[in-house]
């Protein structure tokens, strides 16, 4: 315990929490999707390609047996929420850091990986696209980022290098849909129509210019420039707002309930994406 609050006090004290905080919001919010909605698993599961030698190897099945039976989905719904009580206790763990910090920490370890197989998943739904990759690097990269503040193996220097990419990438990504320079995502135009009240076309011009925005604070967070302030204050700024854009768009008094499922795990998810722009700024030497 006293080497773990060695450790956090070389950092701001008050950031350690906005890590802290971001992690297990976004686990928890993972938790809600894999218990009450679904998740990409099956992206890679239901793939003919990757899956037919495997599945004839070890299940001894054909690919039409495998995919037709209905037992085999179930079974894949299971594991799916499964991993929901997993991604629950290791927001959990989150949490309680301080207290059990070595199984907190493989926890987390785990956690980030399982993150990072759904990035992978989400690239592979979106054809490869590298922007969709990046846009998913914080969500990831945040339970690694609070496991190895806990570790005294791991340089102070490292973690900040970690930040530092990873709100770079998820921002660069974001940038290159708003940009256009991948087809503009349709939620992208529905929500700020929703929130500015505006007509596409403006929607789409206010996106063009957010994506300039996005793609020179992405780069300017990781090169020695003036102005980091206000950069991080862009980066926090905009994090937060589209955060809560999904809770504020589709609000309604007459479906709070159906709102409330569909949308509040969203916001969660996205912790990472202001608090850990948040966390850096307050370290930055």
């Amino acid at each position: 315990m006293l080497s773990f609050l060695n450790r956090i006090a070389r950092f701001n004290p008050s950031s350690f929490q906005f890590l802290q905080t971001a992690a297990a919001g976004l686990l928890l919010g993972r938790a809600w999707q894999h218990l009450f909605w679904d998740a990409p698993y099956r992206e890679l599961l239901w793939d003919e390609y990757w899956m037919r030698d495997i599945v004839a190897n070890i299940f001894g099945l054909s690919w039409s047996d495998y995919v037709s039976n209905p037992i085999y989905d179930e079974r894949i719904q299971l594991f799916i929420r499964g991993m929901g009580c997993f991604f629950g206790l290791s927001a959990a763990a989150a949490v309680g850091i301080k207290w059990v910090p070595r199984l907190a920490r493989v926890m987390l370890c785990i956690s980030g990986a399982v993150l990072f197989l759904l990035a992978i998943l989400n690239w592979k739904e979106y054809s490869w696209q590298l922007g969709q990759l990046l846009e998913y690097t914080l969500q990831w990269i945040t339970p690694l980022l609070l496991a190895a503040i806990s570790s005294r193996s791991i340089p102070d220097f490292w973690i900040r290098y970690a930040s530092r990419f990873a709100i770079s990438a998820t921002f660069l990504g974001h940038g290159l849909y708003a940009l256009g320079y991948y087809a503009v995502p349709g939620t992208f135009v529905e929500m700020t129509m929703r929130s500015l009240n505006i007509g596409e076309a403006a929607a789409r011009n206010f996106l063009f210019v957010i994506g300039s925005l996005d793609v020179l604070a992405a780069l300017g967070v990781v090169w020695p420039v003036r102005f980091k302030n206000t950069i991080f204050a862009y980066l926090v700024c905009w994090g937060l707002l589209t955060s809560f854009a999904r809770v504020w768009s589709y609000f309604s008094f007459d479906f709070w309930e159906n709102w409330l499922q569909m949308w509040v795990y969203e916001l969660l998810m996205r912790f990472p994406h202001f608090l850990v722009p948040l966390f850096l700024w307050k370290n930055e030497k």
